[in-house]
């Protein structure tokens, strides 16, 4: 899943990668509903249901999801955001671990259900998008109801 955010964090970060996309996160259907897995700013890493995020952009990778996967995932919720490793990546450096970016859990969720996108720590939200569309991968956007 891809956002567009609007506001000032966001404009920073369009402005820093160059792109449109400016937070990502993890589509994970549970009990027939869809929710999101995100490290998300002020929060850390949390699960929101889908339908509360709209509008986004849907990349329809066509993965299966694991066991591995989604204990990876969940393991890490409530773990920090890490405001000192956006701007590692902003910069172009690997994140030091001291909590999670939206791009970086992503990637490690990703890297524990393909080895399409190889797992590379300093994703911005467009890198991880655009790793996604160079290999075809449709775009949906989803609006709200």
């Amino acid at each position: 899943m891809a956002f567009r955010g609007e506001g000032f964090v966001s404009r920073i970060i369009r402005h820093v990668t160059g792109g449109r996309h400016t937070h990502v996160g993890i589509a994970w259907v549970f009990r027939e509903r869809v929710f999101l897995l995100e490290a998300r700013e002020g929060r850390g890493v949390q699960i929101r249901a889908l339908s509360t995020c709209l509008p986004c952009d849907w990349l329809h990778c066509d993965l299966t999801w694991t066991e591995r996967a989604e204990t990876a995932a969940l393991s890490k919720l409530g773990k920090p955001y890490s405001y000192v490793d956006a701007l590692r990546v902003g910069m172009g450096i690997a994140p030091a671990n001291s909590g999670y970016i939206c791009s970086e859990f992503a990637a490690r969720v990703q890297a524990h259900i393909t080895a399409r996108i190889p797992y590379f720590p300093a994703h911005t939200p467009t890198s991880l998008v655009q790793s996604w569309l160079d290999q075809d991968v449709p775009l949906v956007a989803l609006k709200e109801d």
